[in-house]
């Protein structure tokens, strides 16, 4: 592999955050991007990308997401690259779109591993989520490139035609978001060509077939606001040998909208994802948490937590949903509600991360 250079055309460091509009060569080709992270970065930080839609841009979505602001509150690097222009002169992702030459697979793998051994950052916990043909995109690296983007999520987006099918070396957790009444990108039957026909439900069976999940779990979420006329109903399979899950949110009504920015107010886009994200990360979704160091200065006694070092707590519950989140000080004991299975994930401020579960 040719080696890659990093450009840095602008760099503000703000108080606590780094704000870096970037160059990244990539066979020959100055590809821009963006990034959002706290300052300084953590040890081992989680990588999320976020692409833009069709026709969009990485500052658009930078400014309407809020994944920059989430990356500063939650200690992770938040990536958001710049598509090139396809043959008819709009930007975008090739998903295997058949509509230019562009090796965005390529691109993308080499950034997220130039970062990772550039910042640190954990090559467990890289993901790849996107808007409309960012969430296609995002769909076409859990075909490709699963040993890379470790979960990947979805908003409006779908799969092409040629993608539709794959059967990856490794299956990945997947979140989906998608309104019912989107018309851009239908949620019964696609777009159409080479975007695919394939629906929601029919890329549902494809990937929950690969995982192989055994269960599902309906609930509708509660009406935050009736004047956009949508609701929400969060569907959950689960069960499957590897752990792996596909969190799908149903907005009723909805349409091509990042849903918490515009659309539905029911749903935060962003933060559920991140939600997912960082579950997989604790692992709620693989065996990564069979793997994670447990704590000696973190320990359960009976429902309680105890820590021996100041260090940042957070439970995550069986569906990957942040339940609750506390900083604590040497000595401290804190019960939070932890009934039926959760995840506590802790943090000192060294970096050091450690896992324990609660059944």
């Amino acid at each position: 592999m040719t080696r890659n250079l990093l450009v840095l055309n602008s760099l503000f460091i703000l108080t606590a955050s780094i704000t870096a509009q970037s160059n990244f060569e990539f066979e020959g080709t100055q590809r821009s991007y963006y990034m959002e992270a706290p300052d300084p970065i953590p040890e081992g930080a989680p990588l999320v990308f976020c692409l833009h839609g069709y026709s969009s841009s990485s500052e658009l979505i930078r400014a309407y997401s809020g994944w920059g602001d989430l990356a500063m509150e939650e200690g992770f690097v938040a990536i958001f690259p710049q598509g090139t222009e396809d043959t008819f002169g709009n930007a975008h992702w090739n998903a295997n779109l058949g509509i230019s030459e562009t090796n965005d697979h390529g691109f993308l793998v080499a950034l997220a591993q130039h970062l990772q051994e550039t910042y640190n950052l954990s090559a467990d916990c890289t993901y790849s989520c996107g808007m409309s043909n960012g969430g296609f995109m995002s769909y076409s690296l859990a075909c490709e490139h699963p040993e890379v983007f470790k979960a990947i999520g979805s908003v409006t987006g779908s799969m092409s035609a040629q993608d539709f099918g794959c059967t990856p070396t490794e299956v990945v957790p997947i979140i989906h978001l998608h309104g019912t009444d989107d018309a851009t990108v239908s949620y019964e039957s696609g777009t159409g060509g080479s975007w695919g026909m394939e629906g929601v439900p029919s890329i549902i069976e494809h990937w929950t077939g690969l995982m192989g999940t055994t269960t599902v779990e309906e609930l509708a979420l509660p009406n935050q606001e009736a004047i956009d006329l949508t609701s929400v109903d969060f569907l959950r399979y689960a069960g499957s040998p590897g752990g792996q899950e596909f969190h799908h949110y149903r907005v009723n009504g909805g349409g091509h909208a990042w849903f918490g920015v515009w659309g539905s107010q029911d749903v935060e886009s962003t933060q559920v994802m991140w939600d997912f994200f960082s579950a997989q990360c604790a692992g709620a979704f693989t065996s990564v948490a069979e793997e994670m160091p447990r704590a000696s200065w973190l320990t359960l006694r009976g429902r309680a937590i105890l820590a021996d070092r100041p260090c940042t707590v957070r439970i995550l519950d069986a569906m990957g949903r942040l339940v609750a989140q506390r900083p604590m000080r040497v000595g401290d004991l804190w019960t939070p509600d932890l009934s039926g299975f959760m995840l506590i994930h802790a943090t000192d401020l060294s970096g050091q991360k450690v896992l324990l579960k609660s059944y």
